[in-house]
């Protein structure tokens, strides 16, 4: 797609449409007027139509003199005979199209015999439901209404004004006008839903939960989620819901986690349909959690919306950023700091790459904004936002939201916007850091050094660029890194805030006994160490906050992956954290093990590694056992599961894997495992399990379906985890059939792409499975595949990898396909020479009864 844009003197005002819905035949009949504003004299009309036929066109009752159509610009041109002046002008239009299979526009969903019909518009598919305007900043307002069959319930942005029985099984549903949003924000569904009850917020918003008929009693808590938080948004941005309502919708087919159509959020049904009942700690995190990001968006991108995909990242890192506030803030009891410091290591990973992007980068099209929906944009910009606000302080960061959010409400504004707010607010210049962290590509790495002095400590700090690539050579780039150092000050711990941008910088810590550069995890950098500095620190591990903890080991875990330490001294700091119960820790620790498993661990090294991940991981075990007791944390819930798939998975566990078996046998015959062990029962089961299990999964994923989307997600999931070849081989055909749906395929083929018992056989599907499965997907998963393949680090593999993107490369996946053949080439090389290390430290380890014990310097 090229880089066309529509003409700004004629603008849209007000639509009015009407479609008329066959499921049956999955075809969509439509007719309206837009109301437009043109600012000069015109004969032609130009507006967005793709895979449409419009069949009558109407300008002030002037019938239009010819149609032309440009598909590369995804246009229709109108011609009229007589010039229309400036001014106020109605455009009729009649048209045509089907409701698509592809998961974008106006697409078809089904579950069964049931049959749904639902759109998806961001970023730039409205234009293939109804001829539009379909670009962020021609906001308008909208009507609507809904010709569908009677059985089927409607629901859209507004809600339903009339709704009219048109006899022979057919309902004419007219929904209320709606207030001025983008053509990508406008939706609507209908199919055989059944809802919860509406719950109502403190300021009388309406809210409920709509999901396929059996689910709706599971959809209580997405409910009750959304009250919640909407009423703690509301009190964040000082701004009443800018709506009439919160409908949430769980589409059984959905190619994203959600959207954030005001009124109107689509979801996958499993964010929905998470019964507190049958759903784990972590399944009620993630609800929580995306319904408060999705809830964000109503303020910010859809009360105040972007000028245009350059800032798409505005919308989702801000989402991102104040959503999980709202989750941490709600849910005191889950100590979500530590899983939003967690959020920044997959950002981090691909704003390592040299073929990263900026976080605000130009768009010429749609599809190149379609490939920004990354962890760059989302959690790299949400850890920028939340480091700029650790430095100026909360309440300086909430009243600059506030004053952007009141000065542009209902219109459209560009990042420098929000940065002006974020200045009057703090007198400080923020702009000035913000620009050069988000039009920059990369992170820097700030070295440490430490001298000794009466007074305490000073810091001798640098910066370059740091890259997941050792051979990539230094850049001259240079960033303002508003540093948090915490330090040990007698016995107390003290703060220091310093915006460090040079090259080089020294900072006095009065008092100091020890030190950690990025305090509470905030920061947004890579940290090294020089050696006196790691042994003041490791001293004092223990008063760091468990995601300091956490980040000072992901730091260690990318500068080993970086060639800039060893697996060994990664080891020396997992050993320092023995006896470690934090569960986000535990949780990156076992991150490492899988990565070591997947990538490094030989067979004459196999042995040793589970050695060491017994170590590790079975005092937790023999402290929390299988069962979920009743007085147990929600850290304590959660925690179980990694511990029993490190054991039972990684370590190989006799015992473990046992009772893992008897236990899924039992699930299969009706007695639930807990839902906070009930996937690891499944999955360690599934390890050494047979195709007579196999089978008994999908039987079970098949009738789970129907009443129960969290069991059918488990086990769909757990299907990956066998390692039987011939059941290996089985599963990685069925994936490319009905079996599974298209939404999960993508997601399911990474997770094979990663295992080494599954990673030959899969990568060897998805090649005889390309077409058409990976090429006519919708962007999400078409990425998703290309970026699964940057995970065969075996070498032949990896070479395999390369020259078949090469192959395959269009333009709509340039950049992501460029990611993946830079990752798979620094994978590779990482698993040859980590491979090696991994053998010398468990050798050492073994000499000494542990691991070697190793310097974590930078």
């Amino acid at each position: 797609m090229n880089d066309f844009r529509l003409r700004r003197d004629v603008r849209p005002v007000h639509y009015e449409l009407h479609f008329e819905l066959d499921l049956e035949r999955w075809s969509s009949r439509g007719d309206g007027t837009i109301t437009l504003r043109n600012d000069a004299p015109v004969r032609e009309v130009v507006l967005h139509s793709l895979d449409l036929d419009i069949t009558r066109a109407l300008l002030d009752g002037a019938a239009s003199t010819g149609i032309a159509y440009d598909i590369e610009s995804q246009t229709a041109a109108l011609s009229f005979a007589a010039e229309v002046e400036p001014g106020v002008h109605t455009l009729a239009l009649e048209w045509s199209g089907e409701i698509r299979e592809a998961l974008r526009g106006l697409y078809r969903s089904t579950r069964g015999e049931e049959r749904y019909a639902a759109t998806q518009f961001e970023a730039a598919d409205a234009r293939r439901a109804f001829p539009c305007f379909d670009e962020p900043e021609f906001k308008a307002t909208w009507g609507l209404t809904l010709t569908h069959a009677t059985a089927l319930a409607a629901v859209a942005n507004a809600p339903i004004a009339t709704q009219r029985d048109l006899g022979g099984g057919r309902t004419r549903t007219t929904f209320a006008r709606m207030p001025k949003i983008s053509s990508y924000l406008f939706a609507f569904t209908v199919g055989p839903y059944e809802a919860t009850p509406v719950a109502t917020t403190r300021t009388g918003v309406p809210t409920r939960v709509w999901v396929p008929p059996g689910l709706a009693r599971s959809g209580l808590y997405a409910r009750d989620a959304h009250v919640a938080a909407l009423e703690w948004l509301e009190d964040y941005t000082a701004i009443p819901y800018p709506y009439t309502k919160v409908d949430a919708i769980g589409l059984p087919d959905f190619e994203a986690g959600a959207m954030e159509n005001p009124g109107a959020i689509t979801y996958r049904t499993t964010y929905l349909a998470a019964d507190e009942k049958t759903a784990s700690i972590a399944q009620l995190k993630a609800t929580f959690s995306v319904a408060a990001h999705e809830l964000t968006h109503m303020w910010w991108g859809d009360l105040v919306t972007m000028k245009w995909w350059t800032d798409i990242w505005l919308n989702e890192s801000f989402a991102s950023f104040v959503g999980e506030k709202a989750t941490k803030a709600l849910h005191p009891e889950w100590g979500y700091e530590r899983d939003i410091v967690a959020q920044n290591t997959s950002a981090f990973n691909l704003d390592s790459l040299a073929s990263t992007h900026a976080i605000s980068v130009e768009a010429k099209s749609a599809d190149e904004a379609s490939e920004r929906f990354d962890a760059v944009t989302y959690l790299k910009g949400q850890g920028v936002l939340r480091m700029i606000e650790n430095f100026i302080g909360e309440d300086a960061f909430r009243e600059g939201v506030r004053l952007y959010l009141d000065r542009y409400r209902e219109g459209n504004a560009e990042a420098e916007d929000f940065w002006r707010a974020l200045d009057e607010s703090s007198g400080r210049d923020v702009s000035g850091i913000a620009n050069a962290w988000i039009k920059e590509p990369g992170h820097p790495l700030v070295s440490c050094g430490v001298l000794e002095t009466d007074g305490g400590l000073e810091l001798r700090l640098g910066q370059q660029r740091f890259f997941a690539d050792p051979g990539r050579a230094a850049t001259t780039q240079r960033w303002p890194v508003p540093l948090v150092i915490r330090y040990g000050a007698g016995d107390t711990i003290a703060e220091q805030r310093v915006l460090f941008d040079g090259e080089a910088m020294t900072v006095s810590l009065p008092r100091a006994s020890w030190y950690y550069p990025n305090g509470g995890g905030t920061g947004f950098y890579r940290t090294s160490f020089d050696d006196r500095s790691i042994a003041l620190l490791s001293r004092a591990i223990s008063q760091l906050a468990p995601e300091e903890r956490f980040a000072l080991l992901d730091n260690a875990w990318a500068l080993s992956r970086a060639s800039k330490a060893t697996v060994g001294q990664v080891l020396e700091l997992i050993s320092g954290l023995e006896g470690e119960d934090d569960r986000a820790v535990l949780q990156q620790i076992a991150d490492i093990f899988s990565w070591l498993s997947a990538h490094a661990v030989r067979p004459d090294t196999e042995a040793g590694f589970r050695a060491l991940v017994e170590r590790i991981f079975r005092p937790q075990y023999q402290r929390l056992g299988w069962d979920v007791r009743p007085d147990d944390s929600a850290d304590e819930r959660e925690k179980r599961s990694t511990v029993l798939f490190m054991l039972g998975s990684l370590a190989a566990a006799a015992d473990v894997r046992k009772e893992a078996r008897r236990r899924a046998d039992a699930h299969l015959a009706g007695q639930r495992a807990h839902p906070d062990v009930a996937r690891a029962t499944l999955g360690v089961a599934a390890a050494e399990g047979e195709a007579a299990l196999y089978d008994r999964y999908v039987a079970a994923m098949k009738e789970a379906a129907k009443t129960d989307a969290v069991e059918e997600s488990r086990l769909r999931a757990s299907l990956t985890d066998f390692e039987d070849p011939q059941v290996v081989r089985r599963f990685s055909a069925d994936l490319y059939t009905d079996l599974i749906r298209d939404q999960d395929r993508s997601l399911l083929v990474q997770r094979l792409l990663a295992l080494r018992h599954a990673r030959e056989e899969a990568w060897k599907a998805l090649k005889d499975h390309w077409e058409p499965f990976a090429t006519t997907t919708d962007p999400a998963n078409k990425q998703r595949y290309v970026t699964a393949a940057s995970q065969l680090s075996p070498r032949r593999l990896a070479d395999e990898v390369v020259t078949f993107l090469a192959s395959k490369q269009t333009p709509d996946l340039k950049e992501t396909a460029a990611q993946a053949t830079e990752r798979v080439r620094i994978l590779a090389a990482n698993a040859e020479r980590m491979a090696r290390e991994l053998g010398e430290a468990l050798s050492k380890g073994a000499r000494s009864g542990q691991a070697e014990p190793a310097r974590t310097s930078g």
